[in-house]
């Protein structure tokens, strides 16, 4: 065992105390730091909620363009079905977004709950256009 101080090697195994130096060889715990919070600027979250915005919109063309291949052709299914899937996944990652905009704009949950599955695509389209106003 070695003194945590300094360095002497202490031959006997339950020792409390250096012969060296005389410091505890109790494992000291370290100072707990301050743990710095990180500063996120409104301009930033309102671009993230932009650029959520647009991923959203180009799944929901996209949804409907291989929605008429697929009923045309009765084919590519699975296409449609992927480009559904990432149209839902782009609108929760919105919808994340945008509750943080409305906490940080002290809006009530409830009041952007209901704007936003009362009627889902218009209350989505309302929340940004509402929050990401600068």
């Amino acid at each position: 065992m070695n003194c945590y101080e300094c360095g002497h090697l202490i031959k006997r195994d339950f020792a409390k105390f250096c012969d060296h130096c005389g410091s505890s060889l109790e494992i000291k715990l370290k100072k707990p730091s301050a743990k710095k919070e990180v500063v996120v600027k409104i301009e930033d979250e309102i671009d993230q909620a932009t650029n959520l915005f647009l991923l959203w919109n180009s799944a929901i063309a996209a949804t409907f363009i291989f929605y008429i291949i697929h009923a045309v052709t009765d084919g590519y299914i699975y296409l449609f079905l992927l480009v559904l899937f990432m149209l839902v996944v782009s609108w929760m990652l919105l919808l994340t977004k945008l509750h943080d905009l409305s906490i940080r704009h002290h809006q009530p949950t409830k009041e952007f709950m209901l704007t936003n599955f009362g009627l889902p695509i218009i209350g989505t389209f309302y929340s940004f256009i509402k929050l990401a106003q600068k």
